[in-house]
């Protein structure tokens, strides 16, 4: 049984209006610094949120304009559950959309030495992200997968560096798979 929580939190659940990322940052907040009143409130509406079927729709808000870390990693909890859960179920414009979409957030996190060590946790939540995708879309939805991959790794060092992590989370999945109908 989930508690209906009113007041200003509950305006994260209104999906008609833009995401207010600065309140999403302080319910977040609430989460590790509230009191406990604050914290079963903060729950309730981060939970009634990470639900909401639309939920994805704000990630990218999130992800972009947020500078709470938890907060992007709640962003990318989200996306996760969307992609294991309701992939199959999205429009292919849609589909395409959140994997590009995907894809150029891991660009843009791991295009220098520096933004790729800064950003690690969100890159490595991302790949994880890309490789559950990869699961559903290759190679029917995205046969193209592997040139992109090598084209992408000659943008520079640590986007390879990047890519070739995703490579071996990728192998990782099919060695488990494989091990299972083994088993």
């Amino acid at each position: 049984y989930q508690r209906r929580v009113r007041g200003p939190m509950e305006r994260l659940l209104n999906f008609n209006e833009p995401l207010d990322v600065s309140l999403l940052d302080r319910v977040v907040g609430a989460m590790f610094t509230g009191s406990q009143q604050e914290r079963v409130e903060a729950s309730n509406i981060l939970n009634q949120l990470r639900e909401h079927p639309q939920a994805w729709t704000r990630a990218d808000s999130i992800l972009e304009k947020s500078t709470n870390l938890e907060s992007r990693y709640f962003a990318l909890q989200i996306l996760d559950n969307l992609i294991k859960y309701r992939w199959k179920t999205l429009p292919r414009d849609q589909a395409n959309l959140i994997r590009n979409y995907i894809t150029s957030m891991i660009l843009k996190l791991s295009q220098d030495e520096e933004t790729l060590r800064r950003e690690r946790l969100v890159l490595d939540k991302l790949n994880l992200i890309l490789v559950g995708i990869l699961k559903q879309e290759w190679p029917h939805h995205w046969g193209s997968f592997i040139s992109d991959i090598v084209e992408a790794s000659k943008k520079s060092d640590s986007v390879c560096e990047n890519n070739m992590k995703i490579l071996r989370l990728l192998s990782e999945e099919v060695f488990e798979f494989s091990r299972g109908d083994i088993v």
